[in-house]
């Protein structure tokens, strides 16, 4: 995924290494973190693949800088087309969504449509999952395992909700006021 959020950040932009870095934390790394370690190999990786150009200026410190290549820009798109999956993890989701500004509003309504129905079905899984365990003689010695199960549960429910109210293009601001009254 760490490339694909270089694509997205190098969209429009030229930047070094150090400010992709910081590009990244302030965007995408409230869901994803990213060290420099994981970031300039898949730098290196861009552009042997062809997908990013490195410029090297001359003189000085030689600053590096990166820049999106129409090759990297299709496989971009492409990814941030995909279907999205409930089990891929909502952090992955929330990587691409943060990018939907760059495709129609209509594109970005059915992938959340679809991922939306994907943590539908996701949720019938586990509230079956949730009936089986009610039926235990004794739950106690899984109270832990199964917080983890009402913890998957609640998610998926403010998940839907929020692809509800995205896809609705309701004002954002309401989404902090609906969880304060749950």
């Amino acid at each position: 995924m760490t490339e694909y959020i270089i694509l997205g950040m190098l969209l429009g932009n030229s930047l070094s290494g150090y400010d992709l870095k910081k590009c990244i934390d302030s965007g995408v790394g409230v869901f994803v973190k990213t060290s420099y370690g994981s970031l300039y190999p898949a730098l290196k990786k861009l552009v042997a693949r062809g997908d990013i150009a490195l410029t090297e200026e001359s003189g000085g410190r030689g600053k590096k800088t990166y820049t999106i290549c129409d090759q990297g820009r299709e496989a971009f798109m492409a990814w941030l087309v995909e279907p999205a999956n409930a089990t891929h993890g909502v952090n992955s989701h929330l990587v691409r969504v943060y990018f939907f500004d760059r495709i129609p509003r209509e594109t970005a309504g059915r992938l959340l449509m679809e991922y939306e129905i994907s943590n539908r079905n996701y949720l019938q899984k586990l509230e079956k999952l949730e009936k089986e365990f009610q039926g235990l003689a004794d739950p106690a010695p899984h109270y832990y395992k199964l917080s983890t199960l009402y913890f998957g549960i609640l998610m998926l429910r403010d998940i839907i909700g929020w692809c509800e109210h995205i896809r609705g293009g309701g004002e954002l601001s309401a989404l902090l006021e609906r969880g304060a009254h749950r």
